[in-house]
C-alpha cells in the first residue's frame, strides 16, 4: 500500500499542506487591468499613465498588468487622482 493512500484508496492531505492552503486564501485580491479600471472608474489609457508615472504600483505579468486591491486603496486615499 502506498504511504499517501489510506485504506479506501483516496489520497491523504498532509496537515502542513492544508494549513498552507488556508494561508493562501488570506492573500489580498489581485486585479487585472480591466478590473482595476472598473474599480477606479477610469479609462485604460489613464490607468496605464498612472502606472508609467509611478502613481500606482503594478506588475506586468504576461500581456497584462496586475495590481493589489490594497495598492488601489492606497492610491485613492492618497488623493493622487486628479479631480474631474
Amino acid at each position: 500500500m502506498n504511504v499517501d493512500d489510506d485504506k479506501t484508496g483516496s489520497p491523504r492531505i498532509d496537515r502542513s499542506r492544508r494549513n498552507n492552503l488556508s494561508a493562501i486564501s488570506t492573500l489580498p485580491p489581485v486585479f487585472n487591468t480591466s478590473e482595476a479600471c472598473h474599480y477606479l472608474r477610469i479609462s485604460r489609457p489613464t490607468f496605464l499613465k498612472l502606472i508609467a508615472t509611478g502613481k500606482i504600483r503594478a506588475q506586468k505579468l504576461g500581456k497584462g498588468w496586475k495590481v493589489l486591491d490594497t495598492e488601489l486603496e492606497r492610491f485613492l486615499l492618497a488623493g493622487e487622482a486628479s479631480p474631474q
